[in-house]
């Protein structure tokens, strides 16, 4: 018999569909309950789209990137994430983009730079503040996250448990559609590479999941802190993979605060790193 896979979180808990189920139900009563810009696209391909919540003008950014191995889920299953950042006047955009294998990795994070360059020019257009966007992700997601920042300066990133260094992925159970090798796997991996400029970065791993998540984290903070970022990593007592999400439906959770007060005081940085 094989070991199990530490990258499987999914494998970490008796099962994960409760909580797809359970995030779908609190976003369905979000966007039931919520007036919000529904589907706006950014790109070409039918899963370009994104949802838009901005309680008031002026508001900063938090644009947000779901997880799945970067095959499953929607973003009609994440805009709960919208709900706990609104009281704190922080909008919030949630991201749908196109899922391995139909397309490649690459093309993903194409997708993910493309929406929040769309924002960068069109979010003052529906009352967002373009010169605050944070860029926050989990699990997959917050790869997608990271890699925008890579593409260009923002004022934040926040990866609850995201995968930052895609060279073991070579040896796990998502190689089966991600077919990666190690040049492309290195391209992909924004904690081998640096950020268009220095930034915060906010990384969190629930303390009862896998170590390879929490090391994920830890290596992105170590590198981005070398070039020069605020850069913090902390594990999430009790939490698990998924869990560790859940605590975004809470605006008084102190994870929530401190996303909110990093959009709130940030600008995006100007200076690129040499």
């Amino acid at each position: 018999m094989n070991p199990p896979d530490p990258y499987e979180a999914s494998a970490t808990v008796d099962d994960p569909t409760i909580f797809f189920r359970r995030w779908r139900t609190w976003s369905d009563d979000v966007r039931a309950r919520t007036l919000h810009a529904r589907d706006l696209r950014y790109g070409p391909s039918e899963a370009e789209t994104l949802d838009l919540f901005v309680p008031h003008a002026g508001a900063p950014l938090v644009v947000f990137f779901h997880g799945g191995y970067w095959r499953r889920l929607h973003k009609d299953d994440h805009t709960f994430v919208a709900r706990a950042l609104a009281p704190h006047g922080v909008a919030c955009a949630i991201v749908n983009y196109a899922l391995s294998p139909a397309v490649p990795l690459e093309e993903i994070v194409a997708q993910a730079r493309r929406s929040v360059a769309w924002l960068r020019e069109n979010a003052k257009e529906h009352g967002a503040d373009p010169a605050r966007i944070v860029v926050a992700g989990h699990s997959a997601g917050g790869q997608l996250a990271a890699m925008c920042a890579v593409d260009a300066p923002v004022a934040g990133v926040v990866t609850l448990s995201g995968l930052h260094d895609l060279r073991p992925l070579i040896h796990s159970f998502a190689q089966a559609w991600l077919q990666l090798d190690d040049a492309r796997a290195a391209a992909l991996s924004p904690a081998l590479l640096a950020p268009a400029a220095p930034t915060t970065v906010v990384a969190l791993a629930g303390a009862r999941e896998p170590d390879v998540f929490k090391w994920q984290g830890a290596e992105l903070v170590r590198d981005w802190r070398a070039l020069g970022c605020d850069a913090s990593y902390a594990d999430s007592p009790g939490d698990n993979h998924f869990t560790l999400l859940e605590r975004l439906n809470d605006a008084n959770d102190p994870l929530v605060v401190r996303i909110a007060e990093l959009a709130l005081a940030a600008q995006i940085p100007q200076v690129s790193l040499s």
